[in-house]
């Protein structure tokens, strides 16, 4: 059942066997593990069914670091969390990304990719992913030829995005009618209360807006509220332990990570054609196969590098009537429609070409593929891992919200590893589309890269928040273990990227499913 905390008396009390914090992707995938059993479960969500500001202003952030834009805008406090924002792809990190590597800093998870893989067959499940294809089986149905990238350096991949990314509505009927399973709406979770000993949880507090106060007690808890949230409420718990919840040895908030996102520059293709045809996403049965330009394994060990991968960006022309038409749907979705003249003249040029969009509808229905623009200009653009850095941090900011929760204050940091990777995998990117013949890349683009500081105002984040409650066997140089349990707190669990020890290249949501779906099975060993 789903419902909504004003409408309870103030100072209510909820019992539960399992308490999940965050009714995102991760706080969902728990609970629908518990459809149709005995178990009675209770997720707190500080939002509701739709985006409130008053809600969102909670999110509200010092950045104290790097710029960056998704600690305000990559969140969402709303049924379904930040997948209310998501387009849904979803990839498996390789079993290169768990192991330890000498040159990364911090680098090596306690668990391994094969010990996972049973969990991402069963967050792809949910993800609704179907059958991963490799690029040479989507080249050869397509009729086209993959291309001949040297195997030491470059290898293609393919991403796969979930034709329903928004838990909020993908799963909202289902938990509305599980008679064993409590979404409650505009409950924000203000502080996690330990016992004495500071060893087991005893209950959760909890807020909403309108000033309604609210208790959980359950056998077994789990945060679940995204790797920059998760680390303020535990730094935030501190009636007990004046360091927070989990935090005895200074761990939590630290090794704050995000995937670098970089547009390198212009691409001048030999045949925009021949470009599109192999770097356009496939649509085989309705499911959406993005390649992307990966680094491999070897290049990565020989040159010392992160992971990376990137993709060809097609834009329109700024004059296109696809420029003008991307542009009025972002007004939809934002509910900001232009004036009247500037709407006039957006749908004047939507429709002024009218070959442009019969050629991308034709493109999309019939070859079933992304449907680029024929004419604008062509980037390389990339995702890269950033090294676990533990002065890359989420602490408390001395001011407060409406709930007297302290504000989180992000001190995000890149350094020369990342930049290292950037600069070599764009070269190599460059030399191997030059040697086939795909086009040239003028090098002066990435001329900033070469600057250690200069770089890092290029650098963009990419919502993927991960690192500030890491996994690691030794209480000591981790906030949880490798069954995701925080140490020393026997019913405390964390469902979230906030758990990654390093965050490999790809977006984190299957990767954090699969850990979520693990952590469930977890539970339900708990409780028999």
């Amino acid at each position: 059942m789903i419902e909504d905390f004003n409408q309870f008396a103030d100072g209510s009390s909820v019992a539960a066997d399992i308490c999940i914090i965050g009714a995102g992707a991760a706080g969902i995938a728990i609970a629908r593990e518990f459809l149709g059993t005995q178990r009675k479960i209770v997720v707190l969500e500080g939002g509701g069914f739709d985006p409130e500001p008053d809600s969102q202003k909670l999110f509200e952030s010092d950045v104290i670091g790097l710029p960056h834009a998704s600690i305000h805008d990559g969140r969402a406090r709303i049924l379904g969390g930040t997948t209310s924002l998501w387009g849904g792809q979803a990839l498996r990190f390789d079993s290169f990304d768990f192991q330890e590597r000498s040159w990364v800093p911090y680098s090596g998870w306690p668990i391994s990719r094969e010990a996972l893989n049973p969990y991402y067959d069963r967050a792809e499940r949910i993800l609704n992913l179907g059958a991963s294809i490799p690029i040479e089986r989507l080249c050869a149905s397509f009729g086209i030829e993959p291309p001949a990238f040297d195997p030491a350096k470059l290898r293609v991949e393919c991403s796969r995005w979930s034709p329903k990314p928004n838990f909020g509505t993908a799963y909202r009927e289902d938990l509305r009618a599980a008679p064993n399973i409590t979404i409650l709406l505009h409950s924000n979770a203000t502080a996690i209360v330990t016992s004495e000993a500071a060893s087991t949880i005893e209950k959760i507090e909890f807020k909403t807006l309108a000033g309604k106060n609210g208790v959980v007690t359950a056998r077994l808890y789990v945060v679940c509220c995204g790797g920059i949230e998760t680390a303020r409420l535990m730094l935030a718990s501190t009636q007990v332990q004046c360091c927070g919840v989990g935090n005895q040895h200074d761990q939590l908030g630290r090794y704050f990570q995000e995937h670098i996102h970089m547009n390198f520059g212009e691409l001048r293709p030999a045949r925009r054609a021949q470009l599109q045809n192999i770097f356009e996403s496939f649509f085989v049965d309705g499911l959406k196969h993005a390649p992307l330009v990966t680094l491999t394994h070897g290049a990565q060990i020989e040159k010392q590098l992160l992971s990376i991968h990137g993709s060809v960006v097609f834009e329109p022309a700024a004059d296109s009537g696809i420029a003008a038409m991307k542009k009025l749907f972002r007004a939809v979705i934002g509910k900001s429609m232009p004036g009247k003249a500037e709407l006039g003249r957006l749908v004047g040029r939507s429709l002024a070409r009218p070959g442009e969009l019969l050629r991308l509808v034709y493109r999309l229905q019939v070859r079933k593929r992304a449907a680029t623009p024929s004419r604008g200009p062509i980037l390389f653009g990339a995702q890269c891992e950033m090294a676990p850095n533990p002065d890359s941090r989420v602490t408390l900011g001395t001011s407060k919200d409406r709930l007297g929760m302290p504000r989180v204050a992000l001190d995000w940091r890149l350094g020369e590893l990342e930049r290292k990777t950037l600069l070599e995998f764009v070269s190599i990117l460059a030399s191997e589309f030059e040697r086939l013949g795909l086009g040239e890349f003028d090098r002066k683009q990435v001329e900033f890269l070469k600057d250690p500081v200069a770089w890092t105002h290029r650098a963009h984040d990419s919502a993927h928040h991960m690192g500030t409650a890491r996994m690691h066997e030794d209480p000591r140089r981790g906030v949880v273990d490798s069954q995701c349990q925080v140490h020393g707190i026997a019913n405390l669990f964390v469902g979230s990227s906030a758990v990654f020890p390093t965050s490999a290249r790809s977006n984190p949501t299957l990767t954090m499913l699969a850990l979520c779906v693990r952590i469930a099975d977890r539970l339900k060993q708990i409780c028999g």
